[in-house]
């Protein structure tokens, strides 16, 4: 996918858009001082998609969705203070190790300032290949750091300041951690992924559907232990496990509880693929592999009122990728946008099963006119 920094699909000059998109990048690597809400935690995850939706959206259709990306800024810059200029750093190369340990000691204005200082020393690769392994497991900023941290390889020519917040987010709450596969020996069977989701009870909400209580809900004994065990394996097929979360991600899109399409099924497939798409850029093949399945188990628990098929079939695309991409670039929901994103990703990576993905995509754009 060619990068919408140096590829133009809108009417504006090429380095018009190029101007946007790095003034906006700008506004939106500052932290906020308060703790992050919904709408500040995404907002760089959002600018990195809408960016990146740019490429799929008609040149006719592309002033608007860059309109958006200015609307976003406005909505940033009025969502509160921002953080203070982070004090400079002792002299000194970055340290990765150094980082790694400020978050995990909580340290937000430490993280800080290395994030500030750090981060634009760093390729995306090697971001990836220093914290990811780390970092992934972390249920703190809603789980989202990995969609961060993928979505930079997807486009290596945004800023990696874009991580500042989320790094930050991450240091909230340093214990929350998804963990249960560390006390499990061996090396499993991971082709048995598709079985062991779809074994998965129906256990409902455990009163609340942010990400950290649905994902303890899958780490409870008995859960993720038993069911997701005996597929975690050192060495396995990672496009094949990536295929099998997406297409399940996807089909819950379409034939689940309706009600949890925008929040629920839309990470049940960002979460996952983005954990997934590290593994072997700086992410362990069984870390990503455990990380990725416990996203969708907690999913399914917690969401899942119908029971997964025996295997799932590739369905006929309602829509084409310009259409699902022009809509959610042009809409104000931060989920729709990484969601959509996400489906055409998972489409050029599954492409037997793009019709999946996109009719998954339609199905989100449908429910949010339908539901405002």
């Amino acid at each position: 996918m060619s990068s919408p920094s140096t590829t133009s699909s809108t009417q504006r000059p090429v380095v018009g858009v190029s101007r946007l998109i790095g003034a906006a990048s700008a506004a939106l690597s500052v932290p906020k001082a308060a703790p992050a809400d919904s709408f500040v935690l995404h907002a760089p995850l959002e600018l990195m998609a809408r960016v990146q939706l740019l490429a799929f959206v008609p040149p006719d259709r592309g002033d608007a969705a860059l309109a958006m990306i200015e609307w976003l800024v406005e909505q940033y810059e009025a969502a509160g203070d921002p953080v203070a200029v982070p004090p400079p750093l002792p002299p000194g190369p970055p340290n990765a190790a150094a980082l790694v340990a400020a978050v995990a000691a909580g340290d937000q204005h430490l993280v800080d300032s290395m994030a500030s200082a750090w981060l634009p020393q760093w390729s995306a690769a090697e971001v990836v290949g220093l914290v990811g392994e780390a970092l992934v497991p972390s249920l703190a900023a809603a789980g989202h750091a990995p969609i961060a941290m993928a979505l930079l390889l997807r486009d290596p020519s945004l800023p990696r300041t874009l991580l500042r917040g989320p790094l930050r987010s991450l240091a909230a709450q340093p214990t929350w951690q998804i963990d249960w596969y560390r006390s499990i020996a061996g090396n499993g069977d991971a082709g048995g992924l598709y079985d062991a989701l779809r074994a998965a009870p129906r256990l409902g909400r455990p009163g609340s559907d942010f990400i950290h209580p649905l994902m303890s809900q899958a780490q409870q004994p008995g859960m993720a232990d038993l069911l997701l065990g005996p597929v975690l394996a050192h060495r396995y097929d990672v496009p094949a496990a990536l295929r099998t979360v997406t297409r399940i991600a996807a089909w819950s899109m379409l034939h689940d509880d309706p009600s949890q399409a925008p929040y629920g099924w839309s990470h049940a497939l960002t979460m996952p693929q983005a954990v997934l798409g590290l593994a072997g850029a700086g992410v362990q093949a069984r870390t990503a592999l455990a990380v990725a399945s416990t996203f969708a188990l907690g999913f399914r628990l917690a969401h899942g009122t119908t029971a997964l098929p025996e295997r799932i079939h590739p369905v006929a695309a309602p829509a084409s990728a310009g259409e699902v991409a022009t809509a959610a670039a042009l809409h104000e929901d931060a989920h729709l946008v990484k969601y959509t994103l996400a489906c055409l990703h998972a489409a050029a990576d599954d492409r037997e099963f793009a019709g999946l993905y996109l009719a998954a995509a339609a199905h989100l754009v449908e429910w949010w006119r339908a539901n405002g």
